[in-house]
């Protein structure tokens, strides 16, 4: 019993620093700008749009980092696609997928191996690192979380609008 108490109580600390950390880097993060401008063009469907006619068309943007190769990767591509579905969303706000990998299709067919879907949001290919590289000062755990980016190209919120209760009141707050 004294070694498990003892254990406890050596995590105690552990726990309440890496709390503490993850609030830090959150608020810290928070109005950061994201860096997009270096991709020339947005993928929907079969059709290609010039980045500026992109951001020109909407005003909220969920950006969601993933990799080709990545397992977890793709059942997140396809929880995104059915999630967002399923919340009431303005008309400016849409979701920006920037998949670091080479092929749209040999992303999407190993989407299509887990379940098969029609990908209706936008994506970037990203075959030279260049989002990490360009947004390197904002920590890996929060990129890979997914970010909302307001007109400015600064992050709004933090995670999948749909985690909790509260992050879709967030998210309903900002995008009205």
């Amino acid at each position: 019993m004294r070694r498990y108490l003892s254990l406890l109580l050596c995590l105690i600390p552990l726990i309440s620093c890496s709390n503490q950390s993850v609030t830090r880097d959150l608020k810290s993060n928070l109005n950061k700008t994201i860096r997009l401008e270096m991709f020339d063009s947005v993928r929907f469907g079969d059709k290609l749009l010039s980045y500026e006619e992109f951001r020109q068309r909407y005003n909220y943007i969920s950006v969601v980092y993933l990799e080709d190769g990545c397992q977890p990767c793709y059942p997140k591509f396809i929880e995104w696609q059915n999630m967002m579905d399923s919340l009431n969303r303005r008309n400016d706000y849409t979701v920006l997928f920037i998949i670091q990998g080479f092929r749209y299709n040999n992303f999407i067919k190993r989407v299509n191996e887990i379940s098969v879907f029609n990908d209706h949001y936008y994506t970037i290919m990203d075959d030279s690192l260049s989002y990490l590289l360009n947004n390197n000062d904002i920590p890996r755990w929060i990129i890979d979380g997914s970010v909302l980016i307001g007109p400015d190209n600064k992050i709004k919120m933090i995670g999948e609008p749909w985690a909790t209760h509260e992050m879709t009141e967030l998210f309903y707050s900002i995008c009205q």
